[in-house]
């Protein structure tokens, strides 16, 4: 079992976003995936919780972006599990350019481990070894910007959620919105680079419900997804642009 976790990715092309970067979603997913990767070389994984009907839930990302890597180029992702507060696991993240070891992303994560039948929180001792945590090593240890989720908000565009849009516990998978909020910003910040991202889980979404993507017409950082079927907030984000 090992306390830090080393993946290396070569870039591909369905990785790539229009300006001929690592697209937001691609870079989520690599993140998570490492994690997802590691939990079960831990075994506090997925194969591990859900013999009790339970499951780890992201809910919240917070990704500083110095560099974001290009096609065919080989990328080393680093992350190790935090510390445990109450019902809340952290998680860090480095993201290196393999031939410079430039570091081009660092992150910090918040987790959650939930019931999946009643999708209430559990307390999460049982799953740790105190020996396989990292609490001294932080990431991210500072939010840049303070974002405005309770202004005047917008719509730009509308979204269906679909039977390819979900995990193995029937809600919409993590990489997915931030499709939704790279898509939001190419509209109302097109051709910026950003240097920072949060996006906040709030609510879940699931199969056949309608996402109303808006932005905060006060700051043009601010973003939220609002469920017209729950009439709940799925999500909130932000981005600061260079």
């Amino acid at each position: 079992m090992q306390k830090i976790w080393t993946e290396n990715i070569l870039v591909n092309w369905e990785n790539i976003s229009e300006k001929g970067h690592l697209s937001l979603h691609s870079l989520s997913l690599f993140l998570v995936r490492a994690a997802i990767n590691h939990a079960e070389n831990l075994d506090f994984g997925f194969s591990t919780t859900s013999q009790e009907r339970q499951s780890w839930v992201l809910f919240r990302l917070n990704i500083k972006i110095n560099s974001l890597p290009k096609l065919n180029e080989n990328i080393k992702v680093v992350t190790w599990p935090g510390k445990i507060t109450g019902i809340t696991a952290s998680r860090g993240f480095e993201m290196y350019d393999s031939k410079s070891n430039e570091k081009l992303c660092v992150a910090s994560s918040d987790w959650l481990v939930i019931n999946m039948d009643t999708r209430k929180p559990q307390r999460l001792e049982k799953y740790f070894k105190s020996e396989f945590l990292n609490p001294d090593k932080i990431a991210l240890d500072k939010i840049p910007v303070k974002f405005n989720f309770r202004g005047n908000f917008e719509e730009l565009f509308k979204i269906r959620t679909f039977y390819t849009d979900l995990d193995m516990n029937g809600h919409v998978i993590a990489h997915n919105y931030f499709k939704w909020l790279q898509d939001a910003a190419s509209i109302n910040n097109p051709n910026k680079t950003p240097s920072f991202i949060q996006m906040n889980y709030i609510n879940e979404c699931k199969r056949d419900e309608t996402i109303s993507i808006r932005f905060s017409k006060d700051d043009n950082m601010s973003y939220m997804g609002f469920n017209e079927n729950t009439n709940k907030v799925a999500f909130t984000a932000g981005i600061v642009f260079d």
